[in-house]
């Protein structure tokens, strides 16, 4: 299964996180902060990007957690 980027969004005036692949948001409420920490940790651990979006859909950040993903190679 590929990984996904994380986004941060407010829907109906909640903010919710999910994996961009899927309509369904893994965390919801607490307001904005508590999302976008949330999606950022989520993102940090899967190395992939994080994306907040605000209440009008622009993009408000766009932070890469990739380089946690890149290959290290083992000692032989």
């Amino acid at each position: 299964m590929a990984v996904d980027d994380i986004e941060t969004y407010c829907e109906n005036g909640i903010w919710k996180t999910r994996w961009r692949n899927s309509d369904e948001p893994f965390a919801a409420g607490g307001g904005r902060q508590r999302q976008s920490s949330q999606g950022a940790i989520v993102a940090c651990w899967y190395g992939v990007d994080h994306i907040i979006t605000n209440p009008d859909g622009t993009i408000a950040e766009h932070n890469s957690y990739r380089y946690r993903r890149e290959y290290e190679p083992s000692a032989p």
